[in-house]
């Protein structure tokens, strides 16, 4: 037994070793490796050995890399079979599906990315399998796995907030399962992306309010961390702030969006004279919140948030918004994905759509005596 190790080369030793514990049941699919220097004392060996050992299992399809993470088990998937690409026939006869995974299927935006995704698709050999996933993760991988088992031939998939990267997606994206990701990128996986260009529309609103005198402007929404739409509309928030030579103030970001938490933060920042929403759920809170604590809207607070809805003009105070333009984004991932089912092996893109914005009457100059 000793000689037989002794006549194994150190690196195959290693990867022996992760395939006993992949074939054993004790590491499942997506779990997380030991490290490398880990791996290097555990053996005694260089970590060069190990880079060669990892280098082998990656091009055997068993481990995965996942850049500034580390390595997971891909392959094999214990009781479950993993995901895997086929190219399809496309000579064959007849339709064939696009999975289309969205959060939820109501609301402005929700409809439009539809309806953009079905006229990508009208024309095309290629029809809808719409799904949700109610914001879980948890079943954002279910409804991965049955897509696939139901013959999808390419995923157009608006991802769950709070994810720097997605099991299943990671997955199907090393496998070149043409995939497309809607509205948020995942960091470090290379995906194909199509998105509103976050960043500016966030900077276009918050220039909006500063160009209406307000200095004092709070940043309400989700949670940011590992939602990079979110993050992408902090960041242009800040940066609007910086040009207009107003001091970026942590203490005017409030990370939560019900209504009495708004409340609470806007009794607590008196001084606040504009808000900026994340989104519309929470730019329709902020207007409910300041007006039942006296603020009235948009004399005593400016209000300005991301998305519209249906007949918005027509609300008691018509809002002011950034416009996403939905159908595009559909329009513009349906052709990336079929593009993708010709030819899996093109080279990732991120395609970025301007938003708009759209003036009404949720915001005003500051009115004198309060700024």
């Amino acid at each position: 037994m000793k000689e037989t190790s002794k006549r194994t080369p150190l690196y195959a030793q290693v990867r022996d070793y992760v395939i006993d514990h992949i074939r054993s049941g004790k590491w499942r699919a997506g779990r997380k490796l030991p490290s490398e220097t880990q791996l290097s004392k555990q053996f005694d060996v260089s970590r060069i050995t190990i880079r060669s050992a990892m280098a082998k299992l990656v091009e055997e399809g068993i481990v995965y890399r996942v850049q500034g993470r580390g390595s997971y088990v891909g392959q094999y998937a214990g009781e479950k079979e993993p995901i895997r690409y086929a190219k399809p026939d496309l000579d064959k006869d007849g339709l064939h599906l696009v999975a289309l995974i969205l959060p939820k299927m109501r609301g402005n935006l929700m409809t439009r990315l539809t309806s953009g995704v079905e006229a990508g698709l009208d024309g095309s050999r290629y029809r809808i399998l719409l799904m949700t996933t109610d914001y879980s993760q948890a079943k954002e991988e279910e409804k991965l796995r049955e897509a696939v088992q139901a013959g999808a031939q390419g995923i157009i998939i608006y991802p769950s907030d709070g994810q720097t990267y997605n099991e299943g997606m990671l997955r199907l994206s090393l496998d070149r399962y043409p995939i497309v990701v809607l509205d948020r990128y995942l960091r470090g996986v290379e995906t194909n992306c199509v998105c509103s260009d976050h960043y500016t529309g966030a900077y276009e609103a918050t220039e909006q309010l500063l160009r209406q005198g307000h200095r004092r402007i709070a940043f309400v929404s989700p949670a940011c961390a590992g939602t990079t739409s979110l993050e992408e509309r902090l960041e242009g928030y800040r940066q609007a702030l910086n040009d207009y030579g107003v001091i970026f103030d942590k203490s005017r970001v409030l990370e939560r969006g019900e209504q009495e938490e708004i409340e609470a933060f806007l009794k607590d920042k008196t001084d606040l004279t504009a808000l900026f929403g994340a989104n519309e759920e929470i730019g329709l809170n902020a207007i409910r919140a300041a007006e039942k604590i006296g603020k009235a809207v948009p004399e005593r607070m400016s209000v300005i948030f991301f998305d519209d809805y249906d007949h918005s003009g027509d609300a008691r105070i018509p809002p002011t918004c950034i416009t996403q333009q939905g159908e595009r984004i559909g329009r513009e991932a349906a052709n990336r994905v079929l593009s993708l089912i010709e030819d899996p092996h093109q080279s990732r893109v991120m395609i970025r759509v301007p938003t708009r914005l759209i003036v009404r009457g949720s915001t005003a100059p500051v009115s004198e005596g309060i700024d």
